[in-house]
């Protein structure tokens, strides 16, 4: 008997305490972004002073008499040369070169390397020209003359060290040394706003001053800050140090100046687990992937970081450079009080079971939680009017605020809802949701549990219908009018991925079309049951990663073999699944992933797009491709494709008017008609009230 008792007691405490740490966890995931956000800012604002201080003091070099003087003699001489034979032996007979490397050196109290070039980007001085005289006269290399065009645009530039000469060659890149480099314009006498050559600076300290910047950022052993450019390399010293040579992560050990790749092996290496795979086939690391997308953000989901370690991080992209600043931070230690936290609240929560455990077993308040659908009339403040419809979690009611008089949709949690996961993901799709607030996603407007106990959140009505119940009452959509709502949805789409997460279940029951306000076709994107902070990759259980759960039709294809995906480009394919269903009133094709990378794979080009559309075929095979990074990297790409298309496709706001006066009764007749047959399937009785 005391086992009996005992048993539901512990029971009970324990999902009180799992709930409590669900909540605990939730509030401290947003207080550690916070600080990694603050942390990669605070870096990011060091690196820019530093910067900053140093143009200012090679401004401040560029611009003595001794220095300019001889830079403008030198435009004059390669100005003034008959051939580039002749230019050559003025350069190197002419006094320029030594009096500007002289008073470099005076000014800087250390030994300068520098480099002058004219406006055609021919190599005026260089601090080799002794032991390479063949180096004045020729021009600069193809990436030489990117750097030089800025800075002969009037742009002063600090280059940091990035990888020369990039080849790959397996879990390395094969790279010239890479180079800390100042360059500043150089104006002409007389005029003086006029850029006529620029001066590239090397050494005088520059870089035991930058190794002093990055020193500064090692902090606690359990976290690191670090540089990396697009292809992914690490472009700073690693914390792992010497420990990096000992995990064998190199195909290659051939290639000079290696620079180590920030891929995911999968594993965590440092623990002495092996990898399926070599190397040179590990994809990059997650965080890389969002950094080289150009999405500023923080991922406090966790993640495995290049040594295969759960890591949550934040990240800037820095477009002037073409590179990327991260922050990482150990997993376990950057949410160590929740561990401790939940075993306190469990001992609460077992003390506060053995007090009332007796009467809450007797009053039966864990069966009210499974009352049938049709006996919800209340819920918390709202009045349930009738059934909207119904989803994986739940069903979503017509309600009205009690006090507000106004009519609102109502999602009820009542599948799963004793399952700590299911309430986990509702609560967190109230709470993403609610963080979004651009004008074509739905408003929250409340989140709690009702009498019952049963968890809800009330959202804004919109009195419209679906794109498939739209597709169901006009056939396919014209083409400019496919375009007006798929632009709306974009927007919502970019609000999103702005803020770190992705919706992953694009499909045409979640989006509304209405007149709202005077607006027709106003697009209403809502359902965030699937949202998921930017590619987390560290499951929880392994059966969690094995989950796929989305509308196939419209899901893109690499979620089948790694359901936990969340990349931008994820909601992207869905977009184009959506805009080949609203153009042909069809659904998409069904496209399955085999382990066998060489298996063909069903594509756009099987599809046959009525003549009236054939002009979608190449953003639709974009979006639609089997592999992602075919596809737009994010929403702004994806828009600028549809605004291309839509000078041949015209549609405007009058036209969406002239629609909806003249088919909004019959189409609403509609969607009514369909709620109804929802509520006699869900209670049979409804159908002779």
């Amino acid at each position: 008997r005391s086992l009996l008792i005992a048993l539901p007691l512990f029971v009970t405490a324990w999902i009180i305490s799992s709930v409590a740490d669900q909540r605990v966890r939730s509030r401290l995931k947003t207080s550690v972004a916070t600080r990694l956000n603050q942390t990669v800012d605070d870096r990011l604002a060091a690196l820019q002073r530093w910067e900053q201080q140093q143009l200012e003091q090679v401004t401040t070099w560029s611009q003595h008499p001794d220095v300019a003087e001889p830079i403008r003699g030198l435009v004059k001489l390669a100005t003034s040369a008959s051939n580039d034979d002749r230019l050559r032996a003025e350069l190197e007979n002419a006094p320029f070169a030594k009096q500007i490397e002289n008073q470099l050196c005076t000014l800087a109290g250390a030994s300068v390397k520098f480099a002058v070039w004219d406006r055609k980007m021919l190599t005026l001085a260089d601090w080799k020209q002794e032991n390479s005289p063949d180096v004045l006269g020729s021009y600069v290399t193809p990436s030489g003359a990117e750097m030089l065009s800025q800075v002969l645009a009037g742009k002063p530039r600090v280059f940091l060290p990035q990888l020369g000469r990039v080849v790959t060659s397996g879990y390395q890149l094969e790279t010239d040394e890479p180079l800390l480099m100042a360059f500043v314009p150089i104006y002409g006498d007389s005029s003086p706003s006029t850029v006529i050559a620029a001066l590239m600076l090397r050494g005088y300290g520059i870089d035991e001053q930058y190794s002093a910047l990055l020193e500064q950022w090692s902090g606690k052993p359990q976290s690191e800050t670090y540089l990396l450019n697009k292809q992914g390399a690490l472009l700073t010293p690693s914390r792992y140090g010497t420990a990096l040579d000992t995990l064998d992560i190199a195909t290659d050990r051939l290639v000079p100046n290696p620079a180590l790749l920030l891929r995911d092996p999968g594993v965590d290496l440092l623990a002495g687990e092996a990898p399926e795979e070599s190397p040179a086939a590990w994809p990059p690391t997650l965080l890389v992937r969002q950094v080289t997308s150009g999405i500023d953000g923080a991922n406090t989901d966790g993640y495995r970081n290049y040594v295969g370690q759960p890591v949550v991080g934040a990240w800037r992209w820095l477009g002037d450079h073409q590179i990327g600043i991260a922050v990482e931070e150990d997993y376990e230690h950057a949410f160590a009080i929740a561990t401790w936290m939940r075993t306190a609240l469990f001992w609460i929560s077992v003390l506060f079971t053995s007090a009332v455990g007796l009467l809450t077993l007797a009053s039966g308040w864990g069966a009210k939680s499974k009352r049938k659908l049709r006996d919800i009339s209340e819920v918390g403040p709202y009045q349930v009017q009738e059934l909207l419809g119904e989803g994986g979690m739940g069903q979503v009611y017509l309600a009205e605020h009690a006090l507000l008089c106004r009519q609102s949709a109502v999602k009820v949690l009542t599948k799963g809802d004793t399952d700590l996961s299911v309430i986990s993901r509702f609560e967190r799709e109230v709470q993403l949701a609610s963080q979004l607030t651009h004008p074509n996603t739905i408003a929250i407007y409340d989140f709690g549990r009702n009498k019952d106990g049963l968890f809800y959140y009330a959202m804004e009505y919109i009195n419209g219908a679906h794109l498939g119940q739209l597709v169901e009452y006009c056939g396919p959509i014209p083409p400019g009018r496919c375009i007006y709502i798929l632009q709306q949805l974009c927007r919502a789409l970019r609000e999103a991925h702005q803020a770190g997460v992705v919706h992953r279940d694009i499909k045409p029951q979640n989006i509304m079309v209405c007149d709202r306000g005077g607006e027709p076709d106003f697009v209403k994107l809502f359902d965030y049951g699937l949202v998921k902070a930017f590619v987390p990759g560290v499951s929880q259980s392994t059966s969690q990663t094995k989950i796929v759960v989305g509308t196939p039709r419209f899901m893109a294809p690499e979620r089948l073999n790694s359901p936990w995906l969340a990349d931008p480009r994820v909601d992207v394919y869905s977009v184009g699944a959506l805009a080949y269903f609203l153009l042909t009133a069809q659904m998409p094709p069904l496209v399955t992933v085999s382990d066998d990378i060489d298996s063909g794979q069903p594509g756009i080009e099987t599809l046959d797009l009525p003549p009236s559309v054939v002009e979608f075929g190449s953003i639709l095979s974009i979006c639609l491709s089997v592999e992602p990074a075919s596809r737009p990297s994010n929403m702004n790409s994806l828009m600028r494709e549809f605004d291309e298309l839509s000078t041949q496709f015209p549609w405007t706001r009058d036209d969406s008017e002239e629609w909806w006066s003249k088919n909004q009764d019959k189409l609403l007749q509609l969607v009514q008609a369909k709620r109804k047959k929802l509520m006699v399937r869900s209670d049979p009785s409804a159908a002779t009230k």
